[in-house]
């Protein structure tokens, strides 16, 4: 019984590949401006069994969901189409080539591109891009080369200078295969376990694109994802710099490792609930490690479990995703540290709620959310255990803070997103780039003196003729005690306008 058992284990790739399909490479990269439309296309009622929550949407998915828009209404109908004109042809049973260019630029009042998070700036942004990406699919197989060009990387005030050589690094580059029960992925590309565009609190689509080497077994019923990536290494007195230079040749170099898992399972046809664990593990000679790779190791006892040859931060998280008819919704809560022994450390927990709701009234939706994360979560003792790559938050940027909002979906004229809202948020002093306080000096949130944050906006987006899209988002930040000084105020204008064009290709190989 083992031994038929353990050839079952050792097969099970190889059956795999006997009923391959290609269901997650090549994608659509996270910040495409049709992820949007897709999200809310699904809202709508295109494709019912689908939940996204594991981005990004793969190209097949997308080509697939869309045929499942035949009897929507005419905003559906004519999105859909303008989707499709946008999205690169794939071949079936051949191999292939297919090209993809984005060209564009985004004018904005300040370089961050959270506008709820103001900053002083006395001269308008100007961020040109250029994206090139290339497949070749081969089956199952897919191999990417992407380019991406974007001044955003040297004048981005909250994440390291990535760029060095024209402003360009590779970007949506990679090797993957993906089978009906297994998947391979390794390469550099940008990930987000949560629904499209809201906040993810295990992974996000925040940092840089990571190098990363990532596995899925499972179908749609049931399944584990896995990744390891390779982060920046700090030097050895707690500081990231990106580079391994002369700083670290004096005080050494520390590297480190993310490991994070997955499992989500289906109940039902409307319900989705999952588990998850990370870990953040460091030292100096640390590398890929066999014990955090296994997706079973779970990160609430297993990190300081011997042998422990790395330190380490882990974290577990749940979620549930709910979806019926006009309704959408999704909960999550992510635990960094709980002192069952003595109780006197401050726990670190994040928590995320968001629910859209379809034609309260003709073509309008609405949409609500909730976000609220401790004052020590993604933070650690040693600083290179910090939940960051090149000082970006893998999941949020920031910590010490609690964000809600609501908004209202004008579905108005096909392609066109109009979309007012309001966005509240409340800061408080501590921060995960910051040394981890005193555990008899942290609150468990909302340190200190607190800075208010209110931002009504509208946001209109647009897929145009030929090729070309448009984003635009206006709105006025309202912020009480400045810089967490009390009685210090201020009201500021801010904005910004995106456009990007894209050309794609396609040719069958002989």
């Amino acid at each position: 019984m083992i031994r038929r058992l353990f050839l079952c284990i050792l097969l099970l790739p190889v059956l795999s590949m006997t009923r391959s399909r290609a269901q997650e490479a090549p994608f659509v990269a996270l910040d495409d401006p049709i992820v949007p439309f897709l999200q809310r296309m699904l809202l709508e009622g295109m494709a019912p069994e689908a939940i996204p929550d594991q981005g990004p949407f793969s190209l097949s998915g997308a080509h697939h969901w869309l045929m499942d828009s035949g009897s929507g209404s005419g905003w559906q109908l004519e999105t859909a189409q303008r989707i499709k004109d946008r999205l690169p042809a794939l071949a079936t049973g051949q191999e292939a080539v297919t090209t993809m260019l984005r060209v564009g630029g985004r004018l904005a009042t300040q370089d961050r591109r959270d506008l709820l998070r103001w900053q002083d700036a006395d001269q308008l942004s100007w961020q040109p891009m250029l994206q090139s990406t290339t497949w070749l699919t081969s089956g199952a197989w897919t191999a990417a080369l992407g380019v991406r060009i974007d001044r955003y990387y040297e004048v981005d005030p909250d994440g390291l200078d990535t760029a060095h050589r024209w402003l360009s690094r590779a970007e949506n580059a990679y090797l993957a295969r993906d089978g009906r029960h297994v998947g391979f992925f390794v390469g550099r590309a940008a990930r987000h376990w949560g629904e499209p565009g809201q906040t993810a609190l295990m992974i996000s689509e925040n940092p840089r694109p990571m190098d990363h080497v990532a596995f899925r077994v499972g179908a749609d019923r049931i399944q584990v994802r896995s990744m390891l990536a390779e982060l920046d290494s700090f030097t050895g007195d707690g500081r990231a710099t990106g580079t391994a230079g002369s700083d670290s040749v004096r005080s050494g170099s520390i590297r480190r490792f993310l490991a994070a898992h997955r499992l989500s399972f289906r109940i039902g046809p409307r319900w989705q609930a999952g588990l998850s664990h990370a870990t953040v593990y460091s030292g100096p000679s640390s590398s890929w490690s066999l014990k955090f790779l296994n997706p079973f190791n779970v990160a609430l006892w297993e990190v300081d479990n011997r042998p422990k040859n790395d330190e380490n931060n882990g974290m577990v998280g749940a979620f549930v995703h709910f979806r019926s008819d006009r309704m959408r919704g999704r909960a999550e809560i992510l635990l960094d540290d709980v002192d069952i022994l003595n109780n006197k450390e401050p726990a670190s927990i994040a928590a995320h709620a968001s629910l859209e709701r379809r034609d309260v009234a003709p073509q309008l939706n609405v949409a609500v959310h909730a976000t609220l994360v401790s004052a020590r979560t993604y933070n650690a003792e040693q600083a290179a255990g910090r939940y960051l790559y090149l000082d970006r938050g893998i999941a949020v940027q920031h910590s010490d803070h609690v964000d809600f909002g609501a908004a209202v979906e004008w579905l108005r004229w096909p392609g066109w997103i109009i979309r007012p809202g309001v966005d509240v948020r409340v800061q408080g002093q501590q921060d995960m780039r910051l040394p981890l306080p005193n555990t008899d000096d942290a609150p468990f949130l909302l340190d200190g003196v607190t800075e208010t944050t209110v931002r009504p906006y509208l946001s209109i987006r647009g897929l145009m003729a030929r090729g070309l899209d448009v984003d635009l988002d206006a709105g006025w930040n309202r912020i009480s005690d400045l810089g967490h000084e009390l009685g210090a105020s201020k009201s500021a204008f801010t904005a910004s306008i995106s456009a990007t064009w894209r050309l794609t290709g396609h040719r069958a190989l002989p």
